[in-house]
């Protein structure tokens, strides 16, 4: 802050008094110098020291606009800033966006809205990366949106408003067997376990009336995770025959666009789509027949994706 500062003539090195001006001067330089002729013909110097408050010169938003890392990364955070420190409480929202599935490809562990606490300007959204075995055929992007701001004043046009994280995959094929991974998509931000999907090996499938009234479970090949999506290997060891790939809607209420994807060393990764409707629950899509013999797998018919209801001795079954 600027001070006036004043000599008597007889005396240049004592200062009479100081005048402190109360208000602040800011200019576009650091530091200009200037002189001026003043009372009794003394020689003043005026100093201006540009002078800045505590306040961020940028808007509120997040400190980088991305990230990379590995699904093997662990806990991550996304840090944000405020314009200024907050004279109470902030509450910031925010929206998940992006290719990345909510407790699929990572948990969320700072919901929202966050609060910034009185006389902070810093906070931070936490989130883990699920270390999975599934083959991803691209990278997964997370991104933290800002919706609103109650406490500060938002800057709607500012480019700090989003954050994205890309989450690149750190599996690679089996070089024994062919591995199968399920996976789906609820839309940007929705919570994947809203459907709970298993995923089965099965064989001496018998249909009757369009309703599978009875099956086979390869017991040593399958998948049944509480959360988050399913994969397993069918190795060369596992008993040769006839098989389907058996997608299982258990429980929920949504309508489920899935993924199967097949991986081997000699083929690399195919996939084939398919979904299940509101209605589907109880019900199977079976993706077969796959001739299995030692690590070779062939199919037997062009590629089929057939829904069937499952029977209630069949279903309480898997």
């Amino acid at each position: 802050m600027p001070r006036l500062v004043y000599f008597d003539k007889s005396h240049p090195t004592k200062t009479l008094f100081q005048t402190v001006l109360s208000t602040r001067i800011q200019t576009k330089n650091a530091m200009k110098i200037g002189s001026v002729t003043g009372w009794a013909g003394l020689f003043i110097t005026v100093l201006f020291i540009s002078c800045q408050d505590n306040d961020n010169s940028q808007p509120t938003g997040f400190d980088v606009a991305a990230s990379t890392g590995a699904e093997d990364a662990g806990t991550q955070s996304a840090t944000l800033k405020l314009n200024k420190a907050a004279s109470s409480d902030v509450t910031v929202a925010f929206a998940l966006k992006g290719t990345a599935a909510l407790n699929g490809d990572y948990t969320l562990l700072t919901p929202s809205p966050l609060t910034v606490k009185a006389g902070s300007s810093v906070a931070q959204i936490d989130f883990k990366i699920i270390d999975d075995s599934v083959i991803e055929a691209t990278d997964k992007k997370l991104t933290f949106e800002i919706t609103s701001v109650t406490g500060q004043t938002l800057d709607t046009n500012s480019d700090r408003l989003s954050y994205t994280y890309t989450i690149t995959d750190n599996d690679k094929i089996p070089t024994d067997g062919m591995q199968v991974d399920l996976t789906w998509d609820l839309g940007e931000g929705v919570d994947i376990d809203a459907a709970n999907l298993d995923l089965y090996l099965v064989y001496n499938v018998v249909v009757e009336n369009n309703q599978v009234t009875s099956l086979d479970v390869n017991q040593d090949v399958y998948s049944e995770k509480t959360s988050g999506f399913e994969s397993y290997v069918i190795g060369s060891a596992v008993k040769d025959t006839e098989y389907y790939v058996a997608a299982v809607y258990h429980e929920g209420n949504v309508a489920v666009p899935f993924t199967l994807g097949f991986s081997t060393t000699a083929n690399g990764t195919k996939q084939s789509t398919g979904s299940f409707t509101t209605s589907d629950v109880g019900s199977a899509l079976f993706y077969g027949p796959i001739q299995k013999s030692g690590n070779t797998f062939s199919r037997l018919a062009a590629p089929q994706l057939v829904k069937y209801k499952l029977n209630a001795k069949v279903l309480n079954g898997l």
